[in-house]
């Protein structure tokens, strides 16, 4: 039996099976693969969001930003919301002025601790490229009127998702690349966490595969970006021939059959939805935040 990518899926499991979760081991197979299919790790740079600390660990309560001030900004504005509609609604309120005030990283009100948290994006590519959505990944069909995970709610635990050995190796990855460009995180931070993966579209150049969209929460939202692309963008703004017009719509019919196709060629231009992930570093007193090394625009 095969599993895909040229690997024995025998292989890909625990030897001995009782007591091993089915799900986990799907999940723990699909990794391993990724790692073997695409065993090159790019880093894209990170990303910011604000966590709250709860019994469990720290739940992600904002979206990300790019810039550690962004996130804070974020963070302050959901500080407000809740002041208008809850209880302690002067400590949170304060904290808000404060994220907005100084470049802090940690805040608290009343019992309620809220950190920036640090995420580093990474990418894996290998022989034929960047890596594609996973047999695993949460993907909706097409207008099935499923909406994904929401990434806002997502908990960082030792414990959570992702905490096994193809996480230990990606950790090893990190460090590395960290490593090679003097943006090593403190000794305090060593234990991976990894999130839910975001989605992009990359296009084919002469040399490499670069980006040309926006991230997503799941592969058919990047696919449904792609396809309106071939339909909207490319006959408005580029001007194509009459005849390329007709390839692109068919093109954008096909990245949104029932197929959930990852790649697609038309009119000499090659297309891919990309997996891109996304891993945090835990410490004793929690996540990390931003790094000194971290551009800010404070």
């Amino acid at each position: 039996m095969t599993t895909g990518d040229g690997d024995a899926g025998g292989r890909l499991f625990p030897e001995d099976l009782d007591g091993v979760d089915p799900v986990a081991a799907v999940l723990l197979a699909d990794a391993r693969r990724a790692l073997s299919a695409y065993p090159e790790l790019v880093a894209l740079g990170a990303v910011f969001t604000a966590a709250e600390q709860v019994p469990d660990g720290w739940q992600v309560v904002c979206p990300f930003d790019p810039l550690p001030q962004g996130a804070r900004e974020i963070l302050a504005d959901h500080l407000e919301d809740r002041a208008a509609f809850g209880a302690g609604a002067g400590g949170l309120a304060a904290a808000a002025r404060t994220l907005r005030r100084e470049p802090v990283d940690e805040v608290t009100a009343g019992r309620r601790r809220f950190r920036i948290v640090r995420i580093e994006q990474l990418v894996r590519t290998g022989p034929d490229g960047p890596e594609p959505p996973r047999p695993t990944d949460l993907d909706p069909l097409p207008a099935s009127g499923r909406v994904p995970p929401a990434r806002a709610h997502e908990l960082l635990a030792e414990d959570g998702p992702g905490s096994d050995l193809a996480t230990a190796e990606l950790l090893c990855q990190v460090l590395d690349a960290a490593a090679a460009t003097g943006n090593e995180p403190s000794g305090a931070f060593l234990t991976p966490v990894v999130l839910a993966p975001a989605f992009t579209v990359a296009e084919r150049g002469e040399r490499r595969w670069r980006p040309v969209g926006r991230l997503y929460d799941a592969p058919q939202q990047a696919r449904d970006s792609l396809a309106t692309y071939f339909r909207h963008v490319v006959p408005a703004v580029e001007s194509p021939a009459a005849v390329d017009v007709a390839r692109f719509a068919e093109a954008a019919e096909l990245m949104q059959d029932r197929t959930r196709r990852n790649g697609i060629a038309v009119a000499g231009r090659r297309f891919r939805i990309v997996r891109i992930e996304r891993i945090t570093l835990l410490g004793p007193d929690g996540p990390e935040p931003p790094r000194r090394t971290d551009f800010d625009a404070h």
